[in-house]
């Protein structure tokens, strides 16, 4: 008997402020197969919204994709922040497997090749699927990304101030034209004619 393949709704969420994206490229460090995944903190109306959705299908599961946002000391803010995620590499029951990411736009449907940071202000597109394992719950799986705003990722190594030279070192500049027809000529004067 086969299994009927289920057709979950897409819904948008509001938009919120980006925590610990990984949108750009898959997290691998707790799931070798890779999850894309981003957390987003809404205030408690437009956590409300996405709450709206998630709460009619939790069937008294344990997992709630949305939880009272905290702030350093691990005290309550007033917000929320909700958690989507989609698996960069799936495995079906059935022995299909695919690769996936989420397409990440701009507010005119352009694509964003940018790093997105923490920080940045997204839409969310997602579906919301109940599941039993582990104590049962929802997830939120991330199908798209609008950006609002854009605060690109920078590594720490991109921000590192050497302060004021103390030294007086300079690199010779060159033209690549230049450094290409040294090399060739370079490389001409070891050979020898036979």
């Amino acid at each position: 008997m086969a299994t009927k393949k289920i057709k979950y709704p897409t819904h948008i969420s509001p938009a919120g402020t980006a925590v610990y994206p990984w949108l750009n490229k898959a997290d691998t460090k707790f799931d070798a197969d890779g999850v894309f995944s981003v957390k987003l903190i809404f205030s408690k109306e437009d956590a409300k919204k996405v709450s709206d959705i998630v709460k009619p299908i939790m069937n008294g599961g344990k997992n709630n994709p949305i939880k009272p946002h905290m702030d350093d000391q691990g005290d309550k803010t007033g917000n929320y922040i909700v958690n989507f995620k989609m698996k960069a590499h799936v495995k079906t029951k059935a022995g299909d497997e695919w690769d996936q990411s989420p397409i990440i736009l701009d507010t005119d449907g352009n694509r964003v090749m940018e790093k997105v940071g923490g920080g940045s202000l997204l839409k969310v597109a997602y579906q919301a699927v109940p599941f039993d394992a582990m104590g049962g719950g929802v997830s939120l799986r991330l199908v798209k990304v609008q950006v609002q705003t854009l605060v690109e990722y920078k590594s720490e190594g991109d921000n590192v101030d050497f302060g004021k030279p103390s030294g007086d070192f300079k690199t010779e500049k060159k033209d690549v034209v230049e450094e290409f027809l040294e090399d060739v000529e370079l490389e001409g004067e070891d050979e020898e004619d036979f």
